[in-house]
């Protein structure tokens, strides 16, 4: 009875076995670099790209990080420079009546600096102009007359900047080494916004 023919089922160790050293080397070798090139794809792939995905962000985020360093550097040296000059402007944030109270206080602290007595304060209105205002006071004085020119001095050169545009004095009685004095003061200060304003208004 003739035997049926077969068909012919794969052996891959039959296969394997019939290769010359050499080819089954050769063999061995491609099927390690499928391996690999499958697995590079199936699981490095991706998690080399989500690596990659994350040093982007990690740079995104070192990026925005040295912005706001350089905002806040920034906005930190305009406040310093406000600072330095604040005494001289206006910004609104006191009112006319809490400036003008500062203002006297700041006289009257020069003036007992060099014992001179402040008998009487007339707060003058308020001059508006386009880009500062001038805060006006008269006030009577008493002393000797060194201790009253040094309180004048003294307050044309303090950090206030007080003008003294009108003054007169004479002998409080006759014979007496003290003075009576009047003094019309004035003080200008310029009208700007305050930086932190502006800062968050984004003008700066």
């Amino acid at each position: 009875m003739a035997k049926k023919a077969q068909r012919g089922k794969f052996d891959l160790n039959e296969m394997i076995s019939r290769m010359s050293s050499q080819n089954r080397v050769l063999f061995v070798v491609t099927v390690i670099m499928v391996a690999l090139a499958l697995m590079d794809r199936l699981m490095f792939g991706p998690f080399s790209s989500q690596m990659k995905y994350m040093e982007a962000e990690n740079q995104a985020q070192m990026e925005s990080l040295k912005r706001s360093h350089r905002i806040i550097s920034f906005q930190d040296g305009i406040m310093e420079e406000y600072q330095k000059y604040s005494t001289y402007m206006d910004t609104g944030a006191m009112k006319q009546e809490e400036i003008v109270a500062a203002l006297l206080k700041k006289i009257e602290t020069l003036a007992a600096q060099q014992s001179v007595l402040i008998t009487n304060v007339r707060p003058d209105d308020v001059e508006e102009k386009p880009n500062f205002r001038i805060y006006k006071t008269s006030i009577d004085c008493e002393g000797k007359l060194g201790n009253v020119l040094m309180f004048i001095h003294l307050l044309e050169q303090s950090d206030y900047l007080f003008q003294v545009e009108r003054y007169s004095m004479g002998p409080k009685s006759k014979g007496s080494d003290i003075i009576k004095c009047t003094l019309d003061i004035a003080r200008i200060l310029i009208t700007v916004e305050k930086p932190t304003a502006a800062l968050e208004t984004g003008r700066f």
